[in-house]
């Protein structure tokens, strides 16, 4: 008996110490890893969007690096008519070249929810280089000359889309054409094209129709002077409306704008403290209507027009005629514009694009002996400017567009009429011209 335990003993105690190997050799083993979580094709929005690990949004990363050079002539000569006498100025300088590059961040991330699409949208821009000659500047849009360093980051657009509405800094609701067919950093000129902060609500009523109502931020359409001068800082958005169509021929848009004038006293009496007069017209408006029209795949054409009341900003002239005149009455003015852009063949287009513009006739004070001793007189004048384009653009291999471009703007004011003052200007002008190359290449990823 007593061996018979012995032996059941060691055989139970063998089992044990085979069960503790076992035990310990597996816990040895590697443990199985848990499934990688892959980035996955978002196919609900088009090519290019990705699910974000772990969430039901998708989102979009692009972007494109612009580089161009240019070259620009200008040429200005003023000239004034008084019963004191004859006076003309001239300023013919050299041609100028210079450079600039914009490097653009975009970024679109769209999710599904019970309301419809949840979209946010960011384009950051980054600027850099020199700014020459007349044209809208590349961090302001405003139409103006300049001659410095641009080395700046720009925020372009930054918005959230929800159920119909638009909380940011998005395209005003009310532009159409906004200058498609100018190439390069720097467009032309004497158009509607604005981005700025916005609340929106966009209402689709089926088949291409559709329509906006907003309030915008005033501030993005005016010049410094204007927002607060002229209008008085703001107090109320500016309120725009649009109805607009998008069909398979192309698309049309008929927008509206009301923008609020300050209580501004353009002019002061000879102790600089009476004021001779307060403006007139408390309200500014606009109104615009487009056309595209989209020919066999190959030809766009664009057609539009716009009219503006104490609201230059709607007609791309911030800051090149007031928003009231001397005498407080708001200036008025109109341009029409559009492009014709042809392909070809898939990689080489041509494009016919450009604008005129006109404003009213309105009434200045001037300074005539230039003493700063205040108004000598107050005289009239228009405003009178176009820029016409034309360029050649080749995409040698998706993504990359090559484009030469050659552009002419002319800016004028003339005026007349004596309205006010001891020395009586008889006539008065003031031109600039400008001719300008542009070559342009753009890589969009």
């Amino acid at each position: 008996m007593k061996l018979k335990t012995v032996i059941k003993n060691v055989l139970l105690g063998s089992v044990a110490g085979l069960a503790m190997v076992g035990t310990a050799a597996a816990a040895d083993l590697p443990v199985k890893a848990k499934a990688a979580e892959y980035v996955k094709i978002c196919s609900t929005y088009g090519a290019g969007f990705y699910y974000i690990p772990g969430t039901d949004t998708c989102l979009k990363v692009g972007g494109y690096v612009t580089a161009d050079t240019y070259y620009t002539d200008i040429d200005f000569k003023a000239s004034v008519a008084t019963p004191l006498g004859y006076a003309s100025v001239s300023d013919d300088p050299d041609g100028q070249s210079y450079f600039l590059t914009r490097v653009g961040v975009q970024l679109d991330a769209r999710t599904q929810t019970e309301y419809g699409t949840l979209r946010s949208y960011f384009e950051g821009r980054f600027n850099a280089g020199e700014d020459y000659g007349f044209g809208q500047q590349i961090t302001t849009g405003d139409f103006s000359f300049s001659d410095g360093a641009r080395n700046q980051a720009v925020l372009k657009y930054g918005y959230i889309q929800f159920a119909g509405f638009t909380f940011g800094m998005a395209t005003s609701a009310f532009d159409f054409w906004a200058g498609d067919g100018w190439q390069g950093i720097q467009p032309g000129s004497y158009y509607s094209d604005a981005t700025l902060n916005v609340i929106q609500y966009t209402a689709d009523f089926g088949n291409g129709f559709s329509a906006t109502i907003a309030l915008e931020d005033s501030y993005g359409r005016e010049d410094e002077f204007a927002n607060f001068s002229e209008l008085s800082g703001q107090q109320v958005p500016d309120i725009v409306a649009n109805i607009a169509y998008e069909g398979t021929w192309g698309a049309f848009k008929l927008s509206g704008a009301w923008h609020q004038i300050g209580d501004w006293n353009p002019l002061v009496g000879p102790d600089e403290d009476v004021a001779l007069f307060n403006s007139n017209d408390d309200s500014g408006w606009a109104v615009l209507a487009g056309v595209r029209f989209d020919f066999a795949e190959t030809t766009t054409l664009y057609v539009e027009g716009a009219y503006s009341s104490g609201a230059p900003g709607y007609l791309g002239l911030a800051g090149t005629i007031p928003v009231v005149d001397a005498f407080g009455n708001a200036v008025s003015g109109w341009y029409v514009g559009g492009a014709l852009i042809h392909y070809w063949t898939p990689s080489v287009f041509t494009t016919l694009v450009g604008s005129y513009t006109q404003s009213d006739n309105f009434s200045v004070g001037y300074d005539l002996l230039g003493e700063d001793d205040g108004i000598d007189g107050i005289a009239s004048t228009d405003f009178t400017g176009y820029n016409v384009g034309v360029n050649i653009g080749w995409i040698p291999v998706k993504g990359l567009t090559l484009v030469l471009q050659y552009d002419y703007l002319s800016a004028e004011y003339q005026g007349s009429d004596y309205l006010y003052g001891p020395v009586t200007p008889l006539a008065y002008s003031a031109e600039a011209t400008q001719n300008r190359v542009t070559f342009s290449a753009k890589r969009k990823f």
